[in-house]
């Protein structure tokens, strides 16, 4: 099988661990959303061997190697869900995971995109007790639909009624997506007509059934075949996730998730195949459209009313519930969404790709933060402190005007095409923009427009906005590239403020504020030499992504310039020694001195910043960084919106440059 994607060559981040340094709720919060990291996978287990549900949560492991982590069911809430204790780390176990009982106890499935095989990780431990030992390695044969497909997620399941359950593997298929086999990020690449029409084909994603022979602990799979829906090979658009149930009926179905934001459900025949799949609907009969994409599902009575529910985790992170209320005309069950499923100790989780802004928005002489992320939310933070430590409140998504803002691409707006239809990856800044003492968002996204939201001015907490406005340059929205977060500077201290962000071509340029809305004189910044100033060799989606932020980082009086960068970024952009990409090849922070006057802003080449003495190293998509002082000490320290939805502080005087 042939697999070309850049996945083959992706590394496992192994980099420092910054979760000392996070941030966390104040010990008001008894409960919050419970989340896995990034892309997020959920699996059901009795752990305790008691008959609890307890919650199993993996994530990608192109990002912090995959770790799988627990959450015990510690009581039941007076719906009759699970309440869920304190996060565990799983150990030795890793990838997407799901379980298979076997007797007393169960196995763990593992897939991944960074390899070939499929992982079972038997247990070795007994019942109430699991322990794993090293993993079986089942290298697949099938005849497959594309002959280049991601395994994406795994799990066995008795689908022939014989009462030896099959490994079942959803698949991921992307190379009829590109246009003319190019992706985003390689020259020549054209995403869409003049007509804003996609030029690629689908995602696709496929279901494949392996006998087994052997034991749940030791596989011996025969080779595989695509499972049946109506006449055809069973597909949906990329990235298939099954999970199996009767969900109250006599018949088993498939629940299959995909790379949008549905999901799929298909009823059984008597002969193993499947009845073409349908869309999961509400209780009134709509399609049910989930808030993000890349769903995982898995199929338990969560609520133990004896109708099965769906729980299903997303590339946010979080873990929602759609209760199974009853069967439709068609009979197929009906489901109601319950939302994000929460737990108790929460760990701060501010969506995927956090980006912080900070301001005192309370007025208690400790800053507040407004964060977007990945979903293209701006959620609000309220900080409290609490015997010498400060924390923050559970989040609360900001408006604009009457609407929760949630910024997305829709099929049009994102450069790597309409897969990404749910993302928004917004990136704000704070600035009293409109001048009326109140500090403004101003934010930038996927694509690459730029937005005001107005403050009130109300003494309110959250602070109130109104609706959206665009940014303007000669006359049209200021378009430039996508996912870079602004600044805003007073270069010469007069109140003449300027807006800086990179160009449509990924050039660190300044414009100067005409009105509220409208932006003039352009001008390039440049480094030290005179080169305008670049972050990446990349082309296409691979330019932009970079997080700004000019402050005064050594007392002298001068506007500096920190930034955040992304894996692929390389800073100069000198191919071969251009850093993170040719250094640790993860997501860092690096800082810039002001080299030039005021009027003319020039800046020294970056040197990367040390935590603790060690380069900071963030996995691959950001590191996302707000310049504050955030104890009211005295000195700027860093606040770092991480991709994993953690956020960090670290302090000034265990950084180095």
């Amino acid at each position: 099988m042939s697999v070309t994607r850049w996945e083959d060559d992706a590394s496992l981040w192994h980099g420092p661990d910054y979760g000392s340094e996070a941030l966390k709720y104040h010990p008001d919060v008894k409960s919050a959303a419970v989340a896995g990291r990034i892309i997020t996978c959920v699996e059901i287990v009795d752990w305790s061997g008691t008959g609890t549900k307890d919650m199993l949560i993996s994530a990608w492991d192109a990002c912090y190697d995959g770790r799988v982590f627990l959450r015990r069911q510690i009581g039941t809430n007076p719906d009759g869900t699970p309440v869920l204790g304190e996060e565990e780390l799983v150990e030795g176990v890793r990838g997407y995971v799901t379980a298979v009982s076997d007797g007393d106890i169960f196995h763990l499935v593992s897939a991944s995109r960074l390899r070939k095989q499929i992982y079972v990780f038997p247990n070795i431990g007994k019942k109430g007790a699991p322990e794993f030992g090293d993993p079986v390695l089942l290298d697949l044969d099938a005849d497959w639909v594309k002959g280049n497909e991601y395994f994406h997620m795994a799990r066995f399941h008795d689908i022939d009624g014989d009462g030896v359950p099959e490994l079942i593997v959803g698949s991921d298929y992307w190379n009829d997506y590109w246009p003319n086999g190019l992706e985003w990020n390689d020259e020549g690449y054209r995403g869409y007509d003049d007509a804003g029409r996609w030029l690629g084909g689908p995602l696709r994603g496929f279901l494949y059934a392996f006998k087994n022979k052997g034991t749940l602990a030791a596989p011996v799979l025969e080779k595989g075949h695509a499972l049946i829906a109506g006449e055809t090979p069973l597909e949906v658009y990329g990235q298939l996730a099954p999970a199996f149930g009767k969900l109250g009926t006599k018949q088993q179905h498939l629940i299959a998730g995909e790379f949008w934001n549905i999901l799929h459900i298909a009823r059984q025949r008597e002969d193993g195949t499947f009845e073409p799949t349908s869309l999961i609907r509400s209780v009134d009969d709509k399609v049910l459209e989930l808030e993000h994409c890349i769903h995982l599902p898995c199929v338990v009575d969560w609520d133990g009313d004896g109708r099965e529910d769906i729980l299903y985790g997303a590339e946010d992170g979080y873990i929602s519930f759609l209760k199974n209320v009853r069967d439709g005309e068609d009979g197929l069950p009906r489901f109601e969404q319950r939302g994000r499923i929460e737990t108790t100790k929460p760990l701060i989780h501010a969506g995927i790709l956090p980006s912080p802004a900070a301001y005192d928005f309370s007025g208690n002489g400790h800053y507040d933060l407004v964060v977007g992320n990945s979903t293209g939310e701006l959620l609000f933070y309220q900080s409290r402190e609490k015997d010498g430590t400060i924390y923050l409140d559970k989040e609360v998504m900001l408006k604009g005007g009457d609407t929760s803002i949630r910024l997305a691409a829709g099929l049009t707006g994102s450069i790597q095409g309409p897969s990404e239809k749910m993302f928004g990856y917004s990136c704000p800044t704070l600035a009293d923009w409109t001048g009326n003492g109140s500090m403004d968002i101003l934010v930038s996204d996927v694509t690459g427009l730029h937005r005001l939201f107005r403050n009130t001015g109300e003494k309110v907490l959250p602070p109130r906005f109104g609706e959206e406005e665009f940014l303007t340059f000669k006359g049209k929205p200021l378009k430039t590239v996508w996912r870079v977060r602004p600044a805003v500077v007073d270069w010469l201290k007069d109140n003449d403020l300027h807006y800086v962000a990179l160009d449509e071509d990924g050039v660190l340029s300044d414009w100067r504020k005409a009105s509220d809305t409208e932006l003039v004189d352009k001008r390039f910044l440049r480094w030290e030499d005179g080169e305008a100033m670049r972050f990446t060799v990349d082309v296409g989606g691979g330019r932009g992504r970079v997080k700004l932020c000019f402050c005064d980082w050594e007392g002298a009086g001068r506007t500096d310039l920190i930034f955040g960068t992304h894996a692929r970024a390389c800073v100069p952009p000198d191919p071969k020694t251009g850093a993170p990409r040719n250094t640790t090849k993860q997501a860092g922070l690096f800082y810039s001195r002001n080299v030039g006057t005021p009027e003319e802003p020039r800046f020294a080449l970056p040197v990367p910043i040390k935590h603790r003495d060690e380069t900071i190293q963030m996995a691959m998509h950001v590191a996302s960084p707000e310049v504050v002082d955030w104890a009211g000490r005295g000195n700027l320290d860093i606040i770092v919106g991480i991709e994993d939805g953690s956020i960090v502080w670290l302090k000034r005087e265990e950084l180095s440059w």
